[in-house]
Formats: C-alpha cells, structure tokens, sequence
C-alpha cells in the first residue's frame, strides 16, 4: 500500500527518524563510529597511523538530474556514487558519508525512504556508515549534498599532480555509455533507438554509475602515478591533471575503449560521447611503462578493465597541449572542453 504522507506532515525531525530507518542497520554503526546519527555531530575513530580523505558533491534537481528521468532509489545510489568515486580516484578506501537534503516540503516520504535505501545499498557494499547530515528548506528545488571519508592506504594516496614525462595515459572501463544513455533519455519515448534492446544499459550506466574502488587500490598498489575519477569528459579531466602535473598529453582516438552499443546507437557520435560526455565515474591514470603488465593483469582480476590511450610528454609552453591522433589517421591538437557549471549556455 503506498503512503502518501509529505515532508510537511511529519517534519524535520519525524523525516530523520524515517531516513535513518530506512539504512541498513550496518550502515548506521560500526566503523569506528563512536557517535553517529541524532547527536549534534559524529565522532569517528579513524585507523591509526592512516591519513583522512574527504570529498563532497551536490547535485542539484534540473542540473544533475530530473525526478522524471530516474527513480529515487537510483537517484540515492548515484549521490553516493559520484563522491565514492572521487574516494576511489585517490586509492582510498571509503568509511563516512554525510548527507543534507534540501526539500521544498512537498516530496512524498516513501520516495525519500526509497532514496535513502539505494544510498543504503551502495553504503553498504563498500563498507561505509552514513554518519549524519541536515534537512533544511529549499523551496525553488530538491538538493543534496553528501561528504565522504575515506582511510588512506599505508598513509598513500595517488593524486593529480604526480603524472610524469614518458607515463602512459590510461582508463579503466569504457567511455562515453553515460553520455549515450543520457542522450536516450532525452529521445521521444517512440525513437527506434530508446527501444533498442541495449538502451536500458546504457541508461542505467547514467542513472546509476559503479564507483571503482576496487581500481582505485589496483592503481595506487600497482605503480600508477597520478588519477582522476571521470566526471567531466575525457577531453575535460585530462587537463586537470595535466595542469596539476606541468606537462602535456598525447592520446590516441582509435584506442579509446568505447562500449559496442554506444557506437551502434551513435554511429555519428559515439567519439564526441567518449570524449567530451562525462558521468562515466571510470578512472583516468598515469603510469610508466614498465607498470602497463602489471596494472593490466591486476585490473583484470579485480573484474575491470585498463585501457592505454596515450602518453605524456613535455610542456613546452605555458600550458599543457593535448594532440590527438584522430579516428582519419590525422593528427591534431584539441581545445580541452567539458561542462561548465558557469560557462556560457550551448545552443
């Protein structure tokens, strides 16, 4: 039987009593968590000797998600997902999450049970307590933020800013499936392409992203020297961390791991999918040669997949370059891009 109760009907505090029901009882203690949920903050008792990793992301309704596009449990799952992401990008390993809703008031409690139960899930699957948050008015759209922690890993993490001269470029996964479901789903419901018997994938890999973790501890064991969850496109995050580590990038189109549904449903766009789309939530990483095996295999036993897409080189002038050697076997050198919350509107 569906309840129809609202947000205003039982209030803030009847509303967090609900939530934090609605968590699996592991994921509401235990960890090292001294004091959790219903206090005025947590107390946390990290591994000693371990460095402390933090993250934390937004997602905005009509920004990074429209309620008639996904379910609420997936939308739980993917507010998690995109800050273990970011844990993972690190090689750490995630522990803590705080989550503040920002509600107008009127949303139904089972579709925030819901939600809370597929960030419950995900929580669950790596181990994390969801510690605590806030609720707090937000009348013109629905708002959450989460933080995450994360233990290092024997006091290491990878960062942006270690790639060097002569690595190679990497990802794990395949590219541009977000974008591609993204772009199903703004289809007519009647388009040949929204019917196709991949397409519910490729949506699923938009609404409700697999953050690497397992990868992140592969790439941080294994040699790697720099990392980056990708969030923003290929062609967006690259030179985040080529900026971060003074040097440039070479990459090769025709390597780029790209899934056989997005180039069937594609055909004319897949590359600009895997290159500029964003969401994927795979790791982009740098490594020297003689690490390529060894990541590879291990990679491989962790149940993914690492692809080498290119190399870095040199800067040779005040900013990092990117060349490309394109799909027609020409090469050349690309204007980085990726969404810009405050860029100008595309037409």
């Amino acid at each position: 039987m569906t309840n129809d109760r609202r947000v205003r009907d039982i209030g803030e505090f009847g509303l967090i009593e609900r939530l934090s029901a609605a968590l699996p009882a592991q994921v509401r203690d235990g960890g090292g968590l001294e004091v959790g949920i219903g206090d005025d903050a947590a107390v946390w008792q990290p591994v000693a000797g371990e460095r402390v990793v933090v993250t934390t992301d937004s997602l905005i309704e009509n920004v990074h998600f429209r309620l008639d596009w996904t379910d609420w449990a997936s939308l739980g799952h993917k507010m998690l997902a995109v800050n273990i992401s970011d844990l993972a990008a690190m090689g750490a390993d995630p522990k803590l999450a705080f989550v503040t809703l920002g509600l107008r008031g009127d949303e139904r409690i089972d579709d925030l049970e819901s939600l809370y139960r597929g960030l419950g899930a995900l929580a669950r699957q790596h181990g994390m307590i969801v510690a605590g948050g806030d609720v707090v008015r937000s009348p013109r759209a629905v708002a959450f933020q989460v933080t995450a922690l994360g233990n290092s890993r024997r006091g290491r993490v990878l960062t942006r800013s270690g790639a060097n001269a002569g690595d190679l470029i990497g990802v794990t996964g395949t590219l541009g499936a977000s974008a591609a479901g993204l772009r199903l789903l703004a289809l007519n419901p009647t388009d040949l392409r929204r019917q196709a018997a991949t397409a519910d994938r490729l949506i699923e890999a938009h609404l409700k992203p697999e953050p690497r973790v397992a990868l992140g501890t592969v790439l941080l064991e294994h040699g790697a020297t720099s990392a980056m969850d990708l969030s923003d496109g290929l062609l967006g995050d690259l030179p985040k961390i080529l900026s971060a580590s003074r040097v440039s990038g070479r990459i090769d189109e025709r390597r780029i791991p790209v899934a056989a549904a997005v180039r069937a449903l594609f055909a004319d766009e897949w590359i600009g999918l895997a290159m500029r789309g964003g969401e994927d939530y795979e790791l982009l990483f740098t490594a020297p040669p003689g690490a390529k095996a060894a990541i590879e295999r291990a990679v491989q036993g962790a149940g993914g997949t690492a692809t080498f897409i290119g190399d870095i080189v040199p800067m040779e002038s005040n900013r990092p370059t990117i060349e490309i050697m394109g799909l027609d076997n020409r090469l050349r050198t690309e204007l980085p891009g990726a969404f810009d919350h405050f860029g100008p509107a595309e037409s």
